[in-house]
Parts: structure tokens; C-alpha cells; sequence
């Protein structure tokens, strides 16, 4: 009896042992799972972050050459279009100061006759023809006066009689007509302004016989065209 005991005494001993070992077992191996399943999970966490990261450096990295390109383009066009605008201001301030300069008389006297870039009646003539000047009536002998600072390009006579054109050198030039043969400036000369160049004289062909008598033919050219003086001298007439 007592042996019987002791055999089933023995096997649930030994029953138990591997029951406990099974146990175990089943907890360790449950555990490494756990432990494996969080750091796969982990990992792909951290290999999804680092492909995010390199994506987007990729990205940021990457450019395409055609639009590198176009935006070079699009830079050297505004680059261009400012130069322009600022080459026009330029041209614009320099030509309103021009016209602001202080311009003096060329002679002490009336107007006879406006500038017109129409054809007027000219009666020494007999024709129509634009008057390009003002005539600014005035004696024989009156004071003629160059009107700024400047260098004298020529010394002429033709059919507006003999002719005093000075170049201001700033884009403009004035011309002095129908002056007495006795000028008092040569060609190359340095003149200030409201120096005297000559005289008043009766040189002229066009404009021997007008009605408005004795007179000095003035004009001003802004780069290779005629200009109104009267906007530059209208406080003299």
C-alpha cells in the first residue's frame, strides 16, 4: 500500500515538474514575442521616419534644369526690364533739367514770330515754309548773347545770313541768325553765358523784308530736331 502511494506520490512530483516547465516555458517564449513585436515595430517606426526624411531631402535636393532655367530667364528679363526703366528716368530727369536750366536771353527785343512746324507765309519769299525759330525783332546792332555755357561748333553764313550755332553740351544746341558779318566768336571758342557773340545785323535772305522789320533769328535743336524756344527763353519775349 505504502509503495502504491509512493509511486503516485512520484508521478505527480514529476507530473508537475513538467507542467511548471511548460508553464514557463509558454511565459518566456509569450514574453520574446512581445519583446520581438515591439521592436519590429519600432523599427519599421524608425525606417518609416528615416524614408520620410530622405524623401524629403530628396526632394528639397532635386530640381529640375529646365525650371532652374525658366526662373533664370524670368530673373535676367525683370534684370533687363529694370535697367530699362531706369536708363528712361534717367534720359527723362536729364532732359528735364535741360529744360529747367536757367536759360538767358539771346537778345533784348519782342517776338516778330513764332515757332511753326507748319508752313507760314514768308513774304521776302514769297513761299510758305515752317520757321523752325522765333524772330525776335530788334535794331540793327543790338547785343547778341549766348544763352548758356557751351563751345562754339561753327561760324556760317547761308540764306538765314551769317550764323552763330554754339553746342551747350548737353544735348543741346542754340543758333544765333541774321547776325552782323563782325562776330565776336570764332569756331571752337568757349563762351559763358550771356557772353556776346555779335550783333544784330541784315544778313538774311528768307526773312529780309518781313513786316516786322530788323530782327534776330533764334533757334534751339535738342539732340538732331528743331525745338520752341519760347519754352526755354518765353520770360525774354
Amino acid at each position: 500500500m505504502d509503495d502504491k502511494n509512493n509511486r503516485k506520490t512520484n508521478f505527480f512530483k514529476r507530473e508537475g515538474f513538467y507542467v511548471l516547465l511548460f508553464v514557463c516555458i509558454c511565459i518566456v517564449a509569450t514574453v520574446a514575442a512581445i519583446t520581438a513585436k515591439n521592436k519590429a515595430n519600432s523599427n519599421n517606426q524608425i525606417a518609416d521616419t528615416n524614408g520620410e526624411t530622405n524623401i524629403g531631402d530628396a526632394a528639397e535636393t532635386y530640381k529640375d534644369p529646365d525650371q532652374y532655367y525658366e526662373n533664370a530667364l524670368q530673373v535676367e528679363k525683370e534684370e533687363a526690364a529694370k535697367k530699362k526703366a531706369q536708363e528712361a528716368a534717367d534720359k527723362k530727369s536729364a532732359s528735364v533739367a535741360a529744360t529747367n536750366t536757367d536759360w538767358g536771353k539771346p537778345v533784348v527785343g519782342k517776338l516778330a514770330r513764332a515757332f511753326s512746324l507748319d508752313p507760314v507765309k514768308w513774304e521776302s519769299t514769297d513761299s510758305w515754309k515752317p520757321n523752325y525759330g522765333v524772330d525776335i525783332q530788334a535794331a540793327v546792332g543790338t547785343k547778341v548773347y549766348s544763352v548758356l555755357d557751351g563751345v562754339v561748333l561753327d561760324v556760317i553764313k547761308d540764306e538765314d545770313g551769317v550764323k552763330v550755332i554754339i553746342d551747350h553740351q548737353n544735348g543741346y544746341k542754340s543758333i544765333y541768325s541774321n547776325l552782323d558779318e563782325k562776330v565776336s566768336v570764332k569756331k571752337a571758342a568757349k563762351v559763358t553765358k550771356g557772353q556776346v557773340i555779335g550783333y544784330v545785323g541784315k544778313t538774311t535772305l528768307n526773312s529780309a523784308f518781313e513786316k516786322y522789320g530788323d530782327h534776330l533769328h533764334f533757334q534751339i535743336m535738342k539732340g538732331s530736331s528743331y525745338v520752341d524756344p519760347a519754352k526755354y527763353i518765353s520770360k525774354y519775349l
